[in-house]
C-alpha cells in the first residue's frame, strides 16, 4: 500500500500557521493554555472572555433584538390573541418546528389562550403551509401563526388576508418578498436590519417572546427554562455556532443537565439510554434524529406532543413511540443506502443526483446528507409523490442551494422549492427531472468545494490529559463553524490491540520518548489499516481527543495517519 499519501487517501493541512508571539500573549492576558490560546485564534475569536463565557447577557443585544422587521406589529398582534383567547399555529413537522410550537404552547395557556396546533402529514402533504390546512385553521381562530415556513407561500398568505384574519410569520429560510399587512419575523427579509440571519426559528420565537415580556405584552416569565429547546433546534438545524447561537446551546445543555429540563426531553433521554451528561453530541445524533423519526414515519405530531407533554407519564408513551418509529427509520433507510451503493448511473463529477419511484419520502433528506459527507459533492435524492417528484438537497456550502431552488421555482423547471444555504426541498414534474439535472450541473460548474481536510494544532502526546479536555469544555460547544478540533502528533507509532465487529479498531500511540496513549479507530477496514503501518515505523496521527465512555480515561479518536 501506498504510503506517500494517507491512509484515507486525503491531503491534511494546518488551518492557519500560528504567530508564537500572539499565542503567547493571548494565554498570559487571558490566564489561558497556550493551546488553547491556538484554537482560539484559528477561529478568529475576538472577545476571548465573552466567547469562553457564553452568557446570554453579553451576547444579546435588545437593540439588535428591535431591529427585527415588523417585531414591533407583534405586540398588536399578542393583545388581539389576549383579547379573543385563541391563536392557530401551523407549524414545520422537524425539531425546529416541533421546539418552535412546543414553547408558544407551553407559554399561551399560562395567559388563558386556547392553542390550536397544525402539523402537517409529511407523506401526504409535504412541506409548508397547505390551503386546505389554513381553512382548517381559520374555522375557529382569526389570528394565526406560521413557523419555520411559510415566508415564501403567498397563496396561504392571501388565504389568511382574504378571511379577514391576521397572520404572523416566524421563520429563518431564504425568502423574497411577502404581503405589506402579514407580520413577518425573519431575518433573511430584505427589509430586516437585525443581523441575526443564523437563528433557527425556534431560536427567533424565543426572541419574540422575551421582547414582549420586556414590552409588557406579558408577564415575566420564565422563559429561560425553555433554553433546552432552544439548544436542541440551533444543532439539529445546523446553523453556525456564532455567539449567540453559541450561548444559547451552552445555557440549554446547563438546563438539560438539570433536574428543570423538558419533561418530553427527560423520557426520551431514558429511553434512548444515555446515562452520561448531555453534550451537543447527544442533541445532534441520538435525541434530535429520534424527534424527526416521528414525521418522517407519517407521524408528524410524535415530536411537538412530546415536548409539548404537560406530565412525565404522557411523555414517557410518547417517547416509547418515537424509539419505534426511529428503528423503523433505520431500517428503511439502510435498505436505500444499500441499492444506492449498488448503482453508479446518476453519479456526476460535480453533484450526486439519484432518483428512485419507490423510495421513502420521508429520509430522502438523511441520504441526502450520508451522500455529501461520503463524497463531498452536493447531493439530490428524489422519488414520487403522486403524480410529482419531490426531493431534498444537501450542500457543503459554495452554492447557496435554498436560493438555488428559489431561482430554479422563478424560471419554471421545479414547481416550488426552498430551504437553507445548505439544505433544500424541491418538487417537480416528472418530466422535468432532466432539465432540473442539467440545471444544477450548470450552477455548481466551476464551483469548487475545498477537498483539503484540516487540523488545527500540533501537539505532543504527554500534553493529552485532563487539562486538555478542561479546554476543550471551555471551547464547545461544538458545531457549524465552531467544529470540534483535530489535532496532530508527528512521528508516533502505531500499534492495533484489539478489533471490535470487524471494523474498530482500539490502538496505542507511541512517541520515541516512551509516552503514550490509547485511541480509537471506526469503520476502517482492518487489513488494509494494517498493511498499511507494516509499511513503516512512524506516522503522522490526526484525531479528535475524548473522555472515553466505558473507562473515563482521556484517549483519542482517530481521524487519518499519514
Amino acid at each position: 500500500m501506498n504510503t506517500n499519501i494517507s491512509f484515507l487517501e486525503t491531503s491534511w493541512k494546518q488551518i492557519d500557521k500560528l504567530d508564537s508571539s500572539e499565542v503567547f500573549n493571548i494565554a498570559q492576558k487571558n490566564n489561558l493554555s497556550i493551546t488553547l490560546s491556538e484554537l482560539l485564534i484559528t477561529r478568529k475569536v475576538t472577545n476571548v472572555k465573552s466567547f469562553l463565557s457564553s452568557k446570554l447577557k453579553d451576547n444579546i443585544n435588545f437593540n439588535k433584538i428591535e431591529k427585527l422587521a415588523n417585531i414591533e406589529k407583534t405586540q398588536i398582534f399578542f393583545n388581539e390573541v389576549k383579547e379573543v383567547k385563541k391563536v392557530g399555529i401551523f407549524s414545520d413537522y422537524d425539531v425546529d418546528g416541533a421546539c418552535s410550537a412546543a414553547i408558544l404552547k407551553n407559554i399561551l395557556p399560562q395567559f388563558d389562550i386556547e392553542v390550536e396546533v397544525y402539523i402537517p402529514n409529511r407523506l401526504s402533504e409535504g412541506y409548508g403551509p397547505n390551503s386546505l390546512a389554513v381553512k382548517k385553521l381559520l374555522e375557529n381562530n382569526n389570528h394565526i401563526i406560521f413557523l419555520d415556513c411559510g415566508s415564501n407561500n403567498l397563496v396561504e398568505q392571501q388565504l389568511v388576508k382574504d378571511s379577514n384574519s391576521q397572520l404572523l410569520i416566524i421563520d429563518h429560510h431564504e425568502c423574497r418578498d411577502a404581503f405589506e399587512d402579514v407580520i413577518l419575523i425573519n431575518p433573511k427579509y430584505n427589509k430586516d436590519q437585525s443581523v441575526l440571519n443564523d437563528l433557527c426559528t425556534t431560536s427567533l420565537v424565543f426572541l419574540v417572546v422575551f421582547y414582549l415580556i420586556k414590552k409588557e405584552i406579558f408577564n415575566n416569565k420564565d422563559i429561560l427554562q425553555y433554553l433546552d429547546l432552544v439548544a436542541l433546534a440551533t444543532i439539529c438545524d445546523l446553523v453556525p455556532l456564532n455567539a449567540i447561537n453559541r450561548s444559547f446551546v451552552k445555557q440549554g445543555l446547563k438546563i438539560l443537565n438539570s433536574d428543570n429540563k423538558n419533561k418530553g426531553l427527560m423520557t426520551l433521554i431514558n429511553e434512548a439510554k444515555i446515562k452520561q451528561a448531555i453534550s451537543e453530541y447527544h442533541l445532534g445524533y441520538v435525541l434530535g434524529p429520534r424527534i424527526n423519526a416521528g414525521g418522517r414515519m407519517g407521524e408528524s405530531y410524535l415530536g411537538y406532543n412530546l415536548l409539548s407533554s404537560p406530565n412525565i407519564h404522557l411523555a414517557a408513551q410518547y417517547s416509547s413511540v418515537i424509539g419505534g418509529k426511529n428503528q423503523e427509520r433505520q431500517k428503511i433507510q439502510t435498505s436505500i443506502i444499500s441499492s444506492i451503493h449498488d448503482r453508479q448511473e446518476d453519479n456526476q463529477d460535480l453533484i450526486n443526483f439519484y432518483y428512485d419511484a419507490t423510495w421513502h419520502i420521508g429520509v430522502l433528506g438523511i441520504i441526502a446528507g450520508r451522500l455529501m459527507r461520503a463524497n463531498k459533492r452536493p447531493s439530490f435524492v428524489m422519488t414520487d409523490s403522486d403524480q410529482f417528484i419531490v426531493g431534498s438537497g444537501r450542500s457543503l456550502g459554495g452554492v447557496n442551494i435554498g436560493t438555488l431552488m428559489m431561482e430554479a421555482a422563478e424560471k419554471g423547471i421545479i414547481i416550488k422549492g426552498g430551504g437553507h444555504s445548505k439544505a433544500c426541498g424541491f418538487t417537480l414534474e416528472k418530466e422535468s427531472w432532466q432539465a432540473f439535472k442539467l440545471f444544477l450541473i450548470d450552477k455548481f460548474t466551476g464551483s469548487e468545494v475545498d477537498q483539503v481536510n484540516y487540523y488545527e494544532v500540533t501537539l505532543d502526546l504527554t500534553v493529552i490529559n485532563d487539562n486538555l479536555l478542561k479546554d476543550l469544555d471551555l471551547l464547545s460547544p461544538f458545531g457549524q463553524s465552531n467544529p470540534e478540533p483535530i489535532f496532530k502528533s508527528e512521528n508516533v507509532n502505531l500499534q492495533i490491540l484489539n478489533v471490535f465487529k470487524e471494523k474498530h479498531m482500539k490502538c496505542k500511540l507511541s512517541d520515541k520518548l516512551g509516552n503514550s496513549i490509547i485511541g480509537m479507530m471506526f469503520d476502517s477496514n482492518v487489513e488494509s489499516l494494517k498493511a498499511y503501518i507494516d509499511k513503516k515505523t512512524e506516522f503522522d496521527c490526526y484525531y479528535k481527543v475524548k473522555r472515553d465512555t466505558y473507562s473515563s480515561n482521556v484517549i483519542v479518536h482517530i481521524e487519518d495517519i499519514h
